[in-house]
């Protein structure tokens, strides 16, 4: 075994006793319920927790986006939450693994180049005319051999090997979609911002180019599904280590950039045709994209809003808007004063997951106690 593989075999020896199954169980339903506004006994709350532990060490991205045993390190101790640290908390945080390749999936598959540089996700180069937007437009849909599908297959092939000696965190740990972005990122990614241009220029062109995206997207998306394992439920799904509901995570950080009208005549057909041919889709966006939920909420088949950066927005305005449709709304970052449970439970009584980004561990514990009492440890 390589020097990684010891480490993950160890990392899994640790976790193995310390899991709680019963727990997960508890957290599943928890989310589960949120998320179809039915009653919760509290609104889900999962505490982002770093890595102090001091007998393992993540590996730079770089060597973990060539190697599946270091990507599977820096999931267990540093994703979303440190699920080392976790199994002492047993807040509401599922335990998830994700092929982490970052935002280049699609894009790879479609010829984009993607660069690694220093200790960050990969990124993809803008092709540097038209011309080559064209090409792809006119090319045939990408197969399941293109670009980084066949390393996530790899990397989803690599965590089953793993877990299948250890059946508690067999059992617990959720292997999660990967970053699959959203059409209008994925083509922002590739066009850079001759995008921008486009949408007074060429509207054809990027039209054309949004529809291939989407296609692309509905292929690796129906060949990854068969490698998801979850206990959320059918509709449901976690990502960002919270529950969403949809059947996929649109990553929509870059309409934040574009009008609600340019958004709703170009891109949002695009979207709205993902959530048709899927039965249901969550939107994911990072930033103050208030001017941008109306357009998604009129999505028939949204059923989620992922809000990356929520202290950004009237978060309550936007609950306010979403509940009448019951759109969840998940991941709204809460502080340490309005986790008092009387406060949240009037501002949000179910149809909400919370995050609290704890700065250290002892932080987290403590604000965990905090927001269950005596509950704390034993849900």
């Amino acid at each position: 075994m390589t020097d990684a593989n010891q480490v993950v075999r160890r990392l899994l020896d640790y976790l193995e006793p310390r899991i709680d199954l019963d727990h997960l169980e508890r957290v599943a339903a928890r989310h589960r319920a949120a998320l179809r506004y039915e009653e919760v006994d509290r609104v889900p709350l999962v505490c982002y927790l770093p890595y102090e532990g001091e007998d393992f060490t993540p590996y730079p991205y770089p060597e973990a986006f060539a190697d599946p045993a270091k990507l599977m390190v820096n999931e267990l101790l540093s994703g979303f939450t440190s699920i080392y640290e976790a199994v002492g908390l047993r807040d509401d945080a599922p335990y998830c693994l994700r092929p982490n390749l970052g935002i280049a999936i699609i894009a790879s598959m479609l010829g984009g180049q993607i660069r690694v540089v220093g200790d960050q996700l990969p990124w993809v180069v803008p092709f540097e005319d038209m011309g080559a937007i064209q090409k792809i437009v006119d090319a045939p849909v990408p197969d399941t051999s293109s670009g980084l599908l066949p390393r996530v297959l790899d990397q989803y092939a690599y965590f089953r090997e793993v877990l299948a000696g250890c059946p508690k965190c067999h059992a617990a740990f959720q292997l999660t979609l990967p970053d699959l972005q959203g059409p209008f990122d994925t083509a922002e990614l590739l066009m850079g911002s001759d995008i921008f241009l486009a949408f007074y220029q060429d509207t054809e062109l990027l039209s054309a180019f949004l529809s291939k995206i989407t296609d692309t997207m509905l292929v690796a998306y129906r060949r990854l599904i068969a490698e998801v394992r979850d206990n959320i439920g059918p509709e449901c799904q976690y990502q960002h280590a919270v529950g969403v509901k949809g059947k996929i995570l649109l990553r929509s950080d870059s309409v934040l950039m574009i009008s609600p009208e340019q958004y709703r005549d170009l891109v949002m057909p695009h979207d709205a045709r993902l959530a048709e041919e899927l039965n249901g889709i969550a939107i994911h966006f990072c930033g103050n994209g208030q001017h941008q939920v109306d357009n998604m909420l009129s999505i028939s088949k949204l059923q989620c809003l992922d809000l990356g950066q929520s202290w950004m927005m009237d978060v309550d305005a936007i609950y306010a808007k979403a509940s009448v449709r019951k759109v969840p709304l998940a991941r709204v970052v809460v502080s340490e004063a309005e986790l008092r449970m009387d406060q949240v439970s009037q501002r949000f009584p179910t149809g909400v997951i919370l995050v609290y980004r704890a700065e250290t561990v002892s932080q987290g514990k403590e604000v965990w106690r905090q927001y269950v009492g005596e509950a704390c440890g034993r849900d």
